[in-house]
């Protein structure tokens, strides 16, 4: 539809210019026309005033002759006389030619007229000449002279003039009118000109105007629909009612950001399954190297606490030992009781020995527990003494004050001993020399207590809630004694947790701590239970 209506306008606008084209032509024509009719008129006026220069100057000639005579003279006039046949000749040539136009045809009869008569009075005056030759041949040479006279005032002045005139007076204005035309059709060319270039110009204005109006809204909403597009808006649809060029044009937009909203869309489809692959693998994989990052930093803080523990046991055992040997009068039943000691913290070592074989099959670093029901009062008991051995270096007391009875609790005896060990371990390597280390037991609410305060330096108030962080030591810590890893008393609370417990701590800078551990009882059945 909007070709049709370009076509429209511009076989319009080429039918203007062909319009154009020929008014320009036509009057192009009627120009050269014109202006050859005033060339022939001007053309004419000039023959017209050449046959009266010949005339007169061949009239002159021969009244010179007539009355002066000689040779000279009749040369002169017969030249003349052949330039006035000639110049009559070529008058009469152009009068009988065929007209090329309605004026000139229309001006043939009198321009043929006037030659006609100026041909007759010149026979005429040459038969006037002839009767005065004669007439001076006779000798009547004053009647001859009269004639020339007669001849001179009446037939040239008179008849010859007068045709001369009214043939260049005729001339002058047929070449007058042929200008006046000519400029009357050069008004008229410039008027035509003027209107149909004025008729082009309002035409195509017009016509631009509605085209534009046209093709305005549909390009508009092409342009719009293609920036959505381009901006990633794919759902956009552009709307034309029409059923021209742009309403195809904006079907095929149309279809084509749909096929690309399907193409992005299953795009979009197997990104998010690719990025929902990369993520659960990621994810996998995260798992894997936080449990790996878990069981390594398990396996480097179970040695760590393997390697700190290891020194307490043997510390024992190289005390009682060394106490022995030093001592002399020990009976049998001394020595057993060393050796049972020597025995006890064997297996402690032991039982270390095992979690590192343990932690190298198994790839982790977990405590394993062996539960069973023992006596807490024996097993302090037990642990007192050898607290003894290793505070005798610094000649540092233990002292122990328990119930009657015995105290029945569920638990690992190895990894309680090892609590034990930690916290006798810190007093005595913390305790100022000739200090005392009090250990207690006592029930209450169906818990068991135990609590180990010594003398020693203490712990700053800031820092009592950090002491059971892993790698932590206070800094009055660090600068008594520089061998410490900050790993004992973590690991003395997760034994304890895991036996359903708890630690605390109390303590005064240079003063000494108080560490009191909480432990579930059992109940009196599952007491005779155990024991039947």
């Amino acid at each position: 539809m909007f070709r049709f209506r370009l076509a429209l306008v511009i076989i319009v606008s080429f039918g203007f210019v062909l319009l154009l084209g020929a008014v320009m032509h036509w009057g192009s024509d009627q120009v050269a026309g014109h202006f050859q009719r005033s060339q022939r008129a001007y053309q004419a006026f000039d023959r017209y005033e050449n046959l009266s220069q010949e005339a007169y100057r061949y009239f002159k000639q021969q009244m010179d002759r007539l009355i002066t005579g000689g040779p000279d003279a009749e040369a002169g006039v017969g030249a003349s006389k052949q330039r006035l046949f000639e110049a009559m000749q070529t008058l009469r040539n152009e009068a009988v030619k065929e007209p090329t136009n309605d004026a000139d045809q229309q001006d043939k009869p009198a321009e043929l007229e006037r030659v006609a008569n100026l041909t007759a009075f010149l026979d005429a005056s040459e038969y006037r000449f002839n009767e005065v030759e004669h007439l001076y041949q006779q000798g009547k040479r004053d009647q001859a002279v009269q004639a020339l006279s007669k001849f001179s005032d009446e037939e040239i002045d008179i008849k010859f003039q007068p045709l001369i005139d009214a043939a260049i007076d005729a001339e002058r204005q047929k070449a007058a009118k042929a200008k006046q035309e000519l400029e009357s059709l050069v008004s008229q060319s410039r008027w035509i000109a003027i209107l149909a270039s004025v008729t082009a110009a309002i035409f195509s204005l017009t016509a631009g105007i509605l085209l534009l109006g046209r093709v305005k809204k549909p390009i508009e909403a092409l342009m719009k629909g293609t920036n959505e597009i381009a901006s990633g808006n794919l759902n956009y649809r552009i709307a034309l009612n029409s059923r021209d060029e742009f309403a195809y044009l904006a079907s095929h937009f149309n279809k084509m950001a749909l096929e690309l909203g399907v193409q992005q869309e299953k795009l979009h489809q197997g990104r998010l399954e690719l990025e929902n692959r990369v993520a659960a693998r990621t994810h996998e994989l995260n798992q894997l190297n936080e449990e790996l990052k878990r069981m390594d930093s398990e396996r480097r803080e179970f040695l760590a606490d393997i390697s700190h523990e290891l020194r307490t046991p043997i510390t024992v055992i190289r005390g009682e030992a060394e106490v022995t040997l030093r001592g002399s009068g020990h009976d049998a039943e001394d020595y057993k009781d060393t050796l049972q000691r020597i025995v006890e913290l064997s297996m402690q070592l032991g039982k270390y020995v095992n979690d590192l074989l343990f932690l190298a099959r198994a790839e982790t670093a977990n405590l394993q527990f062996e539960w069973d029901i023992l006596d807490l009062k024996e097993l302090i008991a037990a642990s007192v003494e050898d607290f003894q051995v290793m505070a005798e270096e610094n000649a540092i007391a233990v002292s122990f004050d328990a119930p009657g009875q015995p105290v029945w609790v569920q638990g690992d005896k190895q990894r309680l001993r090892q609590v034990l060990f930690i916290l006798g371990d810190n007093a005595c390597r913390y305790s100022k020399p000739g200090g005392h280390i009090a250990m207690a037991l006592w029930l209450e609410h169906n818990q068991a207590f135990f609590s180990l305060s010594d003398q020693g330096i203490g712990i700053p108030a800031q820092d009592l809630e950090r002491v059971f962080e892993r790698h932590f030591r206070s800094d009055n810590a660090q600068q008594s004694r520089s061998d410490g890893s900050g790993l004992g008393l973590p690991l003395a609370r997760s034994i304890l947790k895991a036996h359903g417990g708890n630690i605390t701590v109390t303590s005064i800078e240079n003063s000494g701590s108080t560490f009191t551990v909480t432990l579930p009882l059992i109940s009196a059945e599952g007491d005779n239970d155990s024991h039947e």
